[in-house]
């Protein structure tokens, strides 16, 4: 099962969204300084508005406004459209950090270093 963390920058936001065949509107994120952008594709009924600030996002019908998803939705996750959803707004994490605690070494750079100190220091 992949494991997403990182939310994606806008410009990578961009960049993926079209890689995938969505539509990015920016437009209230630029001129109204808004911190929500609004993704769509063509060939769903899907209206996405991403948080670009925090990564939530939540997934309407265009026609009815029902709520379809969020990013919350576990359910969904095998598929391939919010798979697909998942791959444009996050960096995925890779294999090798899968266990916490290594993932949250390599975040914090600084304890792994005093870690490899006090190893040393032990020795």
């Amino acid at each position: 099962m992949k494991m997403f963390g990182y939310v994606r920058g806008l410009y990578d936001l961009e960049r993926m969204a079209e890689l995938y065949g969505w539509q990015i509107n920016t437009t209230d994120h630029h001129n109204k300084g808004s911190d929500f952008v609004y993704l769509f594709h063509e060939e769903r009924d899907f209206l996405v508005a991403v948080n670009t600030f925090n990564g939530r996002f939540f997934v309407t019908h265009r026609l009815t406004k029902n709520l379809v998803a969020t990013d919350q939705s576990v359910k969904l996750k095998s598929e391939k459209w919010y798979e697909d959803l998942l791959r444009i707004l996050y960096k995925e994490v890779p294999c090798r950090f899968l266990n916490k605690k290594e993932f949250s070494r390599q975040l914090n750079p600084l304890e792994t270093l005093k870690a490899s100190h006090a190893k040393k220091d032990f020795m």
